[in-house]
């Protein structure tokens, strides 16, 4: 992957983590609004993390590459 292609990467991992920022906070916002919705909630982001990873699993696959295997589970302790 060349220079080019790495800034495109981080561009649209940067945008995401936005979009998950904000999708953070306005569920930190609803639950002080409304507690009961926890489960609600606790649902919409359990099926977004599980297709998020399903997703990578699927594309990986499809790719004959463990994308998951990029990453050091140890390492990200420190970003606790």
């Amino acid at each position: 992957m060349d220079h080019q292609e790495d800034n495109a990467v981080i561009l649209h991992l940067k945008q995401a983590l936005s979009h998950l920022d904000q999708a953070i906070r306005e569920t930190i916002q609803s639950l002080k609004e409304d507690p009961a919705a926890k489960n609600n909630l606790g649902h919409v982001w359990e099926e977004f993390l599980g297709t998020f990873f399903g997703r990578i699993k699927t594309i990986g696959k499809e790719n004959k590459m463990n994308l998951l295997n990029l990453v050091s589970f140890e390492r990200l302790k420190k970003y606790q």
